[in-house]
Formats: C-alpha cells, structure tokens, sequence
C-alpha cells in the first residue's frame, strides 16, 4: 500500500468518524452549557422585574395610606360640622 491510499481511506472514513464521535459528545455538553447560560440570564432577568414590582408595590402601600389618611381627615371634618350644626338642648 502507498501512501497515498492509506491518506485516502483516513480522510474518506476517518475525519467524518471523528466528527461524528465530536458531535455526539459535544452536542450534549453545549446544549447544557447554553441551557445554564440561559437560565443564569432568566434569573437576572426575573429578579430585575422582582425588585422593579417591590418598588411598585411599595409605592402603591404609600398612596393607600395618604389615601386613607385622607379619608380619616374628611370624615372628622364632616363629623364636626355635624356636631356645630346640631341645635343645642
């Protein structure tokens, strides 16, 4: 055999065994590798948006309370306009 032929028959049958064998196990690995880079990045993502609702929800808390705060002052303002304008006994 020259070498020639024995070049040919590992190019012919060795480089796509070898590139089959790399894909079947790279594949899995990158696959998982990408997954985890994926979820790194949905995790910032979703504490992001979970502080941003925090803030929310806070200022929300703080507009019900002077909303009722509010509420509190006008009903003692209505309650002592009542009592000025009962007649007296």
């Amino acid at each position: 055999m020259d070498i020639e032929a024995i070049l040919a028959i590992i190019f012919v049958l060795g480089v796509p065994s070898m590139a089959l064998a790399t894909h079947v196990v790279l594949r899995p690995l990158i696959r998982e590798y990408a997954r985890l880079k994926g979820l790194k990045a949905d995790k910032e993502e979703v504490e992001a948006r979970m502080a941003q609702l925090e803030d929310v929800v806070h200022d929300l808390d703080r507009q019900v309370n002077r909303l009722l705060e509010a509420e509190r002052f006008r009903r003692e303002l209505e309650s002592g306009q009542e009592r000025r304008s009962l007649p007296d006994l």
